[in-house]
C-alpha cells in the first residue's frame, strides 16, 4: 500500500467513523509527508507543533500493531518511533485468526450487574411491566443483568464446546467486573488505601473522590461514579486477556416508554462498534492515544465485519426487525452509520477502550410485549436452572453471527 493510499484510506475513515463532532478534525493535521495529532483543538490553528507526527510509512507499520499494544506501550513507541519495527516483527510471528473456533480467545462482557431487583433499580436497569393476561392485571419483573449473565453463560459452554477459550467480565448475577458486589464496594470505598488503589490503577478520577463522601442515594452514585469504574475494569481485564473477539451483551427498551411500567409494540435489534467520538474524549492524552489506536488499526472496521454478522443472525433468528437510524434517537442524535446495515459507531466507554474485534449487541426490547412474555418464561435447563428458551435463542444467533464471521475469514 502505496503512502498515498495509506492517506486517502485514513481520510475516508475520519469521514465514515468520526465525523459527527466537527471539533475532531481540529486535532489532526493530514500533510502529503506525515499524519499529526495535536494535544488540543487551538494547536494547530495557532501553528504550534503537534504531539505526534508519523510518515505514512509509519502509519502503515504502526496500524499492525496499535491494536494490540497498551497505552502505555503506545506513548512510548510513539516517542521513540526506532522501536515500531521491535513490534512489527512480534506481530508478524503471532497467529492469525482462522475459520475454526479451537484455540480463539472470546472475552464476554454481560452488560450491567443485576443479581436483586433492588441492585437492578440502583443501576436503572430493570422494570415491572403490568400485562393483562385473559383478561387479568399480571405482572412481568425483568432484570437486565440477569438476562444478560445467562445469555453470556450459554454462549460461553457453546464457544467452549467448540474449543475456544473463554472469559467473562463478571463471575456471577449481582457481583460487578471488580469480583464484588456494588454494596461491598461501598464499604470499601470508607477506606482511603482502597480509594488510592483505584485511582493509582486509572479506574477511577480524582475529580470524583468528593463525590464518595457525599453520602448520595445509590442511583446517583452508581450512575456518576460506580457505572463507569466497572467499565474501566472490564476493558483492564479484556485487554489485559488479549482476546481476538470481544463480545458485549445487552437487551434493549424503548427509549420512549417511560418508566417501563407497561409494555410496547416496537422491537428492533442493532450493535455498535466503535467511533463516533467527541472533542472532549481527547481532552487526556490517554483519550488521544485511544482515538489514534480507533483511526489507525483495523479494530473497527472487523468489528463492523464481525457485527454485521451477528446482526443479521439476531435479526433472522428471533424475527426482530434490525433498527434504522429512524428508529431511536440516540441513532441519530448520538451515533454514525456503518457500510453494514444495523451496525452504528458510537462512542460508548466500551466501545472506546476495549482494544481489537468487538461486537456490542443489543438483541431485541426486553418491553416488548411479546418479548417481555417470553424472557420471563421458563424451559431450558441449564446447570440445574430452568430458564427462558428465548435467551438461549439470543445466545445462539451470537454463536452462529461468531461463526459466520470466522468462516468469512478462513476464506480470505
Amino acid at each position: 500500500m502505496s503512502a498515498q493510499t495509506v492517506q486517502e484510506s485514513i481520510k475516508q475513515k475520519l469521514e465514515t467513523y468520526f465525523s459527527k463532532d466537527a471539533a475532531i478534525e481540529k486535532f489532526v493535521g493530514i500533510t502529503k509527508d506525515s499524519f499529526l495529532l495535536y494535544s488540543d483543538s487551538k494547536a494547530k490553528a495557532e501553528g504550534r507543533k503537534p504531539e505526534f507526527s508519523l510518515t505514512w510509512a509509519q502509519v502503515k507499520d504502526l496500524s499492525l500493531i496499535i491494536g494490540s499494544i497498551s497505552e502505555k506501550e503506545l506513548d512510548h513507541l510513539l516517542e521513540h518511533k526506532d522501536s515500531i519495527d521491535y513490534y512489527t516483527k512480534q506481530a508478524a510471528s503471532t497467529p492469525k485468526i482462522t475459520g475454526s473456533l479451537k484455540g480463539l480467545k472470546v472475552a464476554i462482557d454481560p452488560g450491567h450487574i443485576g443479581g436483586t431487583y433492588a441492585m437492578g433499580e440502583a443501576e436503572s436497569r430493570c422494570m415491572t411491566l403490568q400485562v393483562d393476561s385473559s383478561g387479568h392485571p399480571d405482572s412481568i419483573r425483568l432484570v437486565e443483568g440477569n438476562l444478560t449473565f445467562f445469555t453470556a453463560q450459554i454462549l460461553k459452554k457453546k464457544l467452549e464446546d467448540q474449543g475456544a477459550i473463554v472469559i467473562l467480565s463478571r463471575p456471577d448475577t449481582g457481583i460487578s467486573a471488580l469480583d464484588i458486589t456494588y454494596q461491598e464496594w461501598k464499604r470499601r470505598i470508607k477506606n482511603k488505601e482502597y480509594v488510592d488503589s483505584l485511582v493509582k490503577e486509572n479506574l477511577l478520577p480524582k475529580t470524583q473522590i468528593p463525590l464518595l463522601h457525599r453520602n448520595l442515594p445509590d442511583k446517583i452514585l452508581f450512575g456518576k461514579v460506580f457505572g463507569s469504574l466497572d467499565m474501566a475494569e472490564i476493558a483492564k481485564k479484556f485487554n489485559a486477556f488479549k482476546p481476538d473477539i470481544s463480545v458485549v451483551i445487552h437487551y434493549n427498551v424503548n427509549e420512549t416508554n417511560i418508566g417501563w411500567k407497561h409494555p410496547t409494540d416496537r422491537d428492533y435489534v442493532m450493535t455498535f462498534v466503535g467511533g463516533c467520538i467527541v472533542a472532549k474524549d481527547l481532552s487526556s492524552l490517554g483519550g488521544r492515544l485511544n482515538f489514534l489506536r480507533l483511526l489507525l488499526s483495523p479494530g473497527i472496521e472487523n468489528s463492523v465485519e464481525l457485527s454485521s454478522k451477528v446482526v443479521k443472525h439476531l435479526s433472522a433468528d428471533l424475527s426482530v426487525p434490525v433498527a434504522h437510524k429512524e428508529d431511536a434517537l440516540y441513532l441519530s442524535k448520538n451515533c454514525l452509520s456503518t457500510p453494514a446495515d444495523g451496525v452504528y459507531a458510537r462512542d460508548l466507554a466500551l466501545t472506546r477502550l476495549i482494544r481489537g474485534t468487538l461486537v456490542y449487541g443489543e438483541a431485541l426490547y426486553q418491553d416488548n410485549s411479546m418479548e417481555c412474555c417470553m424472557l420471563s418464561g421458563k424451559g431450558k435447563d441449564f446447570k440445574g436452572c430452568s430458564i427462558s428458551q428465548r435467551i438461549d435463542q439470543v445466545a445462539n444467533a451470537y454463536y452462529e453471527g461468531i461463526v459466520d464471521y470466522l468462516n468469512g475469514l478462513g476464506k480470505k
